[in-house]
């Protein structure tokens, strides 16, 4: 137990989560442990990964974690807090966190975790990234449909459990529309991989749906305008180099009355503005959703 217990101390590039685990996870760990403890560990003390996995069970330092699986497939998964407090909380982002230790946590779950938003997520996403090039005759107006590069056929993406009523989904997004990702900490044993707050106000323009729609979106921006780095946001615009991200962006900021001209965004907004002409297309302030207004200089339908 002790070597166990000296593995799980602290997060890792490879598991950000050491307490929160898929069983088919923890049970590579363990014959790891086994593996790279030989010398030290005695014959007669070999125990199989289940053994160990039941014993932990027995004294408590494992604990299954309540899902509710939507097939006979079901998700098994563990909290592993050696010595916690009975009634520890566990958080449904370290739950996807360690149910896809290399994907990315993203849209609604995040913007209440970055409080940019008061409601409170129904459901929760975590994304793989797909870091080929986005196809040549890539389309926008696919976006609101499925997100780039996903195969799932739910606009949400694959619901993969519940969790305290919640519903769980993974899906895939291109690398090349998600700049912004960082690491956060999230307690002494946990870190989560998760959006920056400027990628989540951008996923909200783009993604309204899985963010909670409208009224979170507008609730979402109105916070995140006081809180962020413009330059931030002008870096990514820059990456993604998707004019019609930038239009978005502009018009928003129109919207919500925000303004600040001594920027590099302003700067960079400005310049695809003077590039939108008679033959630019019309988008949406909020991709996929209808609006009756229209902002003439972005030509971007609003509310």
């Amino acid at each position: 137990m002790r070597l166990l217990r000296d593995q799980v101390l602290e997060p890792t590039e490879e598991f950000p989560t050491v307490r929160c685990w898929k069983r088919y996870a923890l049970k590579k760990l363990i014959m790891r442990v086994v593996r790279t403890n030989s010398s030290e560990l005695k014959a007669s003390v070999f125990a199989t990964a289940e053994e160990v996995i039941r014993s932990l069970l027995k004294i408590g330092w494992l604990k299954t974690i309540p899902l509710e699986s939507l097939d006979q497939d079901a998700v098994a998964m563990y909290f592993l807090e050696m010595e916690a407090r009975e009634g520890d909380m566990i958080d449904p982002l370290e739950v996807l966190q360690g149910y896809m230790p290399e994907g990315v946590l993203c849209y609604f779950g995040v913007l209440s975790y970055l409080e940019l938003t008061t409601q409170i997520p129904p459901f929760f996403h975590v994304a793989s990234m797909d870091k080929s090039p986005l196809p040549h005759e890539w389309r926008e107006s696919s976006l609101h449909l499925v997100d780039e590069g996903s195969h799932y056929k739910n606009p949400m993406g694959q619901e993969i459990f519940r969790f305290e009523g919640a519903h769980c989904y993974k899906t895939r997004r291109n690398a090349a529309l998600v700049p912004g990702i960082q690491l956060r900490n999230f307690g002494p044993r946990a870190t989560l991989r998760m959006t920056t707050l400027e990628q989540a106000l951008l996923d909200a323009l783009i993604y309204p749906t899985q963010c909670g729609g409208q009224s979170v979106v507008f609730e979402a921006w109105e916070r995140g305008v006081e809180r962020w780095n413009s330059d931030r946001m002008a870096d990514y615009l820059l990456r993604i180099n998707k004019p019609s991200f930038d239009r978005r962006v502009g018009a928003m900021l129109e919207v919500l009355g925000f303004s600040n001209s001594s920027s590099r965004l302003y700067d960079r907004l400005m310049g695809v503005r003077k590039n939108i002409g008679s033959s630019t297309s019309e988008i949406s302030l909020l991709n996929g959703m209808s609006y009756l207004g229209f902002n003439e200089q972005w030509k971007v339908r609003i509310p």
